[in-house]
């Protein structure tokens, strides 16, 4: 018996029992959809082979606890019990507001399990939580929908607004991969309209249908270059390679950050920190650099250099008209 299947059955099968609403093999048949020899296997594995203390009572027709009983928790260890709750805690402060159907169940249920058997009485959504900044959330209702095109191979058709357009445009895609960037979902998907691979921003997804139509899903080395070829999520189809020039004192700050695995860090004498990366959207990259004020120049290449110091001009004349000046 697989032990992910084990695990599911058992945890349900025990719930209902500390409730005591005496399950049977009919119940657990009808639960996991799964034939009534199956079931009465899974609670004789239950019985025989974990030791769990079940009778059955006639009257009710179902079994229940004759002494008290834990689940065996040597079955996840501290760690894995530990990974579990953060992942469930990240994929709940990563959705838009509270999740709903199926998901909110499965997440609900996880840190049920894992609060009875941490050793600790601190509340599983108290121990941990993820925080992110100038992020737009997602619709839970077009989080779904994004979801069950991706698991369904399913094409999904939307209108997507731009920021470079005053229009939306109606778009069918084929989605691939799910990622969270900074708090923001992204889908990666080939677009029927481009005939390409793009990069959606689901906040700017709307009127999202998931459409009859099914796809075959296309080779990961086909989109995979759109997630960690360059620095960022915006990926364009030429890299090139910036050099930044970081001071002593930000480079304490500075030295332990991954801002792409390809990176290449040296150290001046003077205590500088040199960082060597791929990008492939100016604009990223620039608005990453900017963020990081005097603290750090731009060496290469010389174009990159040339925009940073231009949009430095223009910060200063937004400046200099005095302070508390009202641009109209």
């Amino acid at each position: 018996m697989g032990e992910q299947i084990f695990l599911e059955r058992f945890l349900w099968f025990d719930q209902q029992l500390r409730q005591s609403l005496y399950p049977n093999a009919a119940h657990l048949a009808e639960r996991f959809e799964i034939s009534a020899k199956t079931a009465q296997r899974s609670i004789e594995y239950f019985r025989d082979r974990l030791l769990a203390p079940l009778e059955y009572e006639p009257l009710h027709r179902g079994y229940y606890y004759r002494t008290d009983f834990e689940l065996p928790a040597a079955r996840i260890s501290a760690g894995e019990l530990g990974a579990l709750l953060i992942s469930r805690r990240l994929l709940s402060d990563a959705s838009a507001g509270h999740l709903e159907g199926e998901l909110a169940s499965v997440v609900n249920k996880l840190g049920g399990i894992l609060s009875r058997h941490l050793p600790g009485t601190l509340a599983p959504d108290e121990a941990f939580s993820f925080r992110w900044n100038q992020f737009v959330p997602t619709k839970n209702d077009d989080f779904q929908r994004v979801c069950q095109a991706l698991l369904g191979a399913r094409i999904l058709s939307f209108d997507y607004q731009s920021p470079t357009q005053v229009n939306p445009a109606r778009r069918s895609v084929e989605p691939h991969h799910l990622v969270n960037y900074l708090g923001t979902w992204h889908l990666i998907a080939y677009c029927r309209l481009r005939h390409d691979w793009r990069d959606f921003v689901l906040p700017r997804m709307a009127a999202l249908v998931v459409e009859s139509e099914s796809f075959s899903y296309r080779p990961r080395a086909d989109w995979e270059p759109l997630l960690t070829g360059t620095f960022g999520i915006f990926q364009n189809r030429h890299s090139f390679s910036v050099t930044l020039r970081f001071t002593p004192e930000r480079s304490r700050l500075v030295k332990g950050q991954i801002w792409h695995p390809d990176q290449e860090i040296t150290h001046a004498d003077d205590g500088a920190l040199l960082l060597t990366l791929p990008a492939s959207h100016p604009a990223e990259i620039l608005m990453s650099i900017l963020g990081h004020g005097a603290e750090v120049e731009v060496l290469a290449p010389s174009w990159l250099r040339e925009q940073v110091a231009e949009e430095i001009k223009r910060m200063g004349e937004r400046y200099g008209g005095g302070e508390g000046q009202v641009r109209r």
